[in-house]
């Protein structure tokens, strides 16, 4: 959310992107009421660009396209390339900021959702789409490594605090911790090191080698208990501030009394989502070493839920349903970055961000964050704020998006192309934020002392 998070007014919600930044924000109390962002994309399945029209697809579901045997709603890439699918989705709930002279502090919530496949292999989509009867994959040896399909949903409980480490002059150096509670409504994860199979027919699959595992909980829904698994995030960040001019010895007891204090230029690093929620209630992990069967007939096979489904396949592989439980707990790492951002301020009301986002790897199962590299010009008064974020998604893939906060409603996506049909339809991306911000420098008479004027 390019535009929620870099601006001078993003207040709590610049703690998504460095926790520090709360410190070097134009209000000394945020108040966000609701932040929310969905995003998808994937080079796997597609909606050709000639037969998008989402404001159609809106109206009326007959409107849909129709692709394959079975008329589905999306057709799917032919080529031989390893496929990657990533969703998010997150609604920022209740929080606010609250910034002084030397530190400042903040309180979070919300729900997020992640799910990411990564490295899938080419031919499993088609198998997918078309069904094991798809004769031209049929015969061949398929020997794949190392590919990860994850997923979780969570709830958050954050505080965040700032403070300055070094002033001296124009030079302004702080730094900033979020630490979080993390609780767990579900997670699952497969993650393959190796499997080696060839399709001879619509029902007769030659596994030759498998070795991965795979964990999941709750087994079933409803789930016996709302939370299934609990942990712990840490956000790291420091932010340099290069002061357009230096500090003034200015003090008061009034929070809306601290002036703003403009900068030339702001650079900052951080670490995000440094943690891992760790599932008990419900919860199997299995593990297959070097397992291979000759299953026939593969077309029969029907299970109700993630038990009987592995233990029918302990069964199979093994012999023993019971066989690839390795234990009654497992854990998940939430989807971990480390990130660079760097502000310019040009021109009276007008500033560049350049902002690179790069996953960290975790070992063994984790949820993966895709890489990215912004650049944003934004034009920010009181009332009104324009962002055009220009990235390169997985560090692969150009995009184009815009957003414009208008007092205290923010509307933005970062993937425009997305809804303009001059693409392929592989994902999109939007988000939308409404807050109240209370501005430094700002007071009137009032039963409290301070402003009660809105964001600038």
């Amino acid at each position: 959310m390019w535009g929620v998070v870099n601006g001078n007014y993003a207040g709590i919600n610049g703690s998504l992107i460095n926790p520090s930044s709360i410190m070097h924000s134009r209000l000394y109390l945020d108040i966000n009421v609701v932040a929310a962002d969905l995003f998808l994309e994937n080079n796997a399945l597609f909606i050709h660009r000639e037969d998008y029209r989402p404001l159609s697809f809106l109206r009326s579901g007959d409107n849909l396209p129709e692709y394959g045997k079975d008329d589905l709603p999306f057709d799917y890439y032919r080529n031989k390339n390893r496929k990657d699918l990533h969703l998010s989705a997150r609604v920022q709930g209740p929080s606010f900021s609250v910034a002084r002279r030397d530190d400042a502090f903040g309180f979070s919530s919300a729900f997020r959702t992640v799910f990411s496949a990564r490295d899938i292999p080419y031919e499993i989509v088609p198998f997918a789409y078309e069904g094991l009867n798809f004769e031209p994959q049929h015969n061949i040896n398929y020997n794949n490594d190392d590919f990860l399909i994850s997923g979780m949903s969570w709830s958050e409980l954050g505080f965040t605090y700032a403070h300055t480490l070094s002033r001296r002059g124009p030079h302004h150096l702080t730094g900033g911790i979020t630490a979080s509670l993390l609780l767990g409504y579900a997670g699952f994860y497969l993650d393959m090191a190796n499997i080696d199979y060839i399709v001879n027919n619509d029902s007769t699959l030659n596994l030759r080698n498998a070795r991965g595992g795979m964990a999941y909980s709750p087994a079933s829904w409803p789930a016996d208990r709302l939370f299934s698994g609990r942990g712990v995030k840490f956000d790291l960040g420091i932010t340099y501030e290069k002061k357009t001019y230096g500090y003034g010895s200015y003090r008061t007891n009034k929070l809306c009394k601290q002036p703003y204090e403009d900068y030339h230029y702001r650079l900052g690093i951080s670490l995000l989502d440094l943690g891992a929620i760790a599932f008990s209630s419900q919860s199997s992990r299995h593990q297959y070493d070097d397992v291979g069967t000759f299953w026939m007939p593969v077309d029969t096979v029907n299970f109700t839920g993630l038990d009987p489904f592995t233990r029918m396949l302990s069964e199979v592989l093994y012999g023993d349903p019971g066989a690839s439980l390795q234990a009654g707990r497992f854990s998940v790492p939430v989807p971990a970055a480390a990130s660079v951002q760097f502000d310019y301020h040009y021109l009276d009301n007008w500033y560049l961000n350049a902002t690179v986002l790069v996953p960290l790897h975790m070992n063994g199962a984790y949820l993966y964050r895709p890489a990215q590299l912004s650049v944003t010009p934004r034009y920010e008064t009181q009332y009104f704020e324009l962002n055009v974020p220009v990235s390169l998604y997985d560090f692969r893939y150009p995009r184009m998006g815009v957003s414009a906060r208008i007092w205290f409603l923010t509307l933005g996506t970062d993937n425009l192309l997305g809804f303009l049909n001059l693409t392929d339809f592989t994902g999109f991306d939007l988000y939308v934020s409404v807050k109240f911000n209370f501005l430094k420098g700002r007071c009137r008479r009032t039963s409290w002392g301070c402003d009660h004027s809105l964001s600038r």
